[in-house]
């Protein structure tokens, strides 16, 4: 990878970073904003509230609860961004602090410190908030839903008992503030979500890139320089048979001697270059295929290890199918699977429900190159549309062909 490359992968990265930890902090610090907005009408209410109907102390009560359920809505917060699994105590610790100060509205407008709609209303949102924030990432669609309609009925339920006529909009209210939550968490998790597997393909294709630039460049060097070597050697030989001198005959013995060893070693580079991690180009070809919309399936049923030259093989295989499914098929599912036995054959096989002719682009040499690499240990490649709307590239290596 050149450096200006590798500078833009960086950047990238600080930005993928910047993004997550701005996204992190914004969604962090609006529970406590909508919470303190809501708290301080409430407790500046009860300097009109009954005193000697109220303990002297309710109102730290209500800031020390409003404060825990929101450190509470803003730790599962962070668990959604992290990540991380959440938390089924906290959850269910903040449910049980809802349902309590569901049970507790009756009591606050009976003493006082709820005295019509316009004090109700604020309570039950805030009532709401906590749990909302926790649940719409912890929860799918229907999940969430359920518990919105039931918390939004226990509220109205809550509030008819002691004011009927502020019971309908303390229902709409809260039953909106569910669906206001829910909504803000949902597409802030979801443009996350994007960015990270942007960003995952991203790494995975660079990855691949990096792959087959190594691939290619050591065929190249294998090709170019190892023949060049190959024919020296035997231009080397040939003088010394055609040479009279002894000293001549021992000079280009040397000369055919280091020709024959520099080409040893450039092999021995060369299959270095080409060494491939079959689990590896598995991996990274289901995360570009996912990242470009289609569902891919691994299935491994092999067995038994298979050996370096096996894998590098079967590694440009599964490259060069995914290459072909991305440029030439309009596939939304793929399936890559690979069986092999202690005895028999090994055969991968990538299908694809796309249509199209699937084969390299006009110029290109893919599918030919494949070809070459497997001759060498009797492996075969066969390609073309199979039962139903589907395409299959199928390899078969001998079981000889992966000792």
């Amino acid at each position: 990878m050149s450096t200006a490359s590798g500078a833009a992968q960086a950047r990238h990265q600080i930005d993928v970073k910047r993004a997550t930890a701005h996204t992190r902090w914004m969604l962090c610090l609006i529970p406590w904003l909508l919470l303190a907005s809501l708290l301080w009408p409430l407790l500046s209410h009860l300097d009109h509230a009954d005193a000697d109907r109220l303990p002297p102390a309710i109102g730290w009560a209500i800031a020390t609860v409003t404060a825990l359920q929101g450190l509470g809505a803003t730790t599962a917060v962070a668990y959604s961004i992290g990540r991380a699994r959440h938390s089924t105590a906290l959850i269910g610790a903040m449910a049980a602090v809802t349902l309590l100060e569901l049970a507790l509205l009756p009591w606050a407008h009976d003493v006082g410190l709820l005295d019509g709609t316009r004090s109700l209303i604020p309570a039950s949102i805030m009532v709401a908030l906590p749990l909302s924030f926790a649940l719409s990432s912890a929860m799918g669609r229907r999940a969430y839903t359920a518990v919105a309609v039931g918390e939004s009925v226990l509220a109205g339920g809550a509030v008819l008992v002691a004011d009927r006529a502020a019971a309908p909009a303390v229902l709409a209210f809260t039953a909106a503030t569910w669906v206001v939550i829910g909504s803000l968490m949902r597409s802030s998790m979801w443009f996350l979500t994007v960015l990270w597997q942007l960003n995952a393909a991203r790494e995975a294709q660079t990855r691949l890139v990096i792959a087959e630039e190594r691939l290619r460049f050591a065929r190249d060097l294998h090709d170019v320089i190892g023949s060049d070597l190959s024919v020296i050697a035997l231009k080397a030989e040939l003088a010394e048979r055609l040479a009279q001198a002894p000293e001549a005959r021992s000079e280009m013995a040397h000369v055919q001697s280091l020709t024959r060893g520099l080409h040893h070693e450039i092999r021995e580079v060369v299959n270095g270059y080409r060494s491939t991690d079959l689990t590896t180009e598995l991996q990274g070809a289901q995360a570009v295929l996912e990242a470009a919309g289609v569902s891919c399936r691994i299935r491994r049923e092999d067995d038994v290890p298979l050996p370096q030259e096996a894998q590098t093989a079967l590694g440009w295989a599964v490259r060069e199918g995914v290459t072909n499914v991305l440029r030439h098929a309009q596939a939304s599912t793929c399936t890559i699977r690979l069986t092999g036995t202690g005895d028999g054959p090994t055969r991968l096989d990538i299908v694809n429900d796309g249509t199209g002719q699937q084969t390299e682009s006009e110029g290109g040499n893919g599918l030919a190159g494949l070809v070459e690499r497997l001759a060498p240990l009797g492996g075969t490649v066969n390609h073309g549309p199979a039962a139903g709307p589907t395409y299959r590239l199928t390899v078969h290596l001998p079981r000889q062909g992966n000792r």
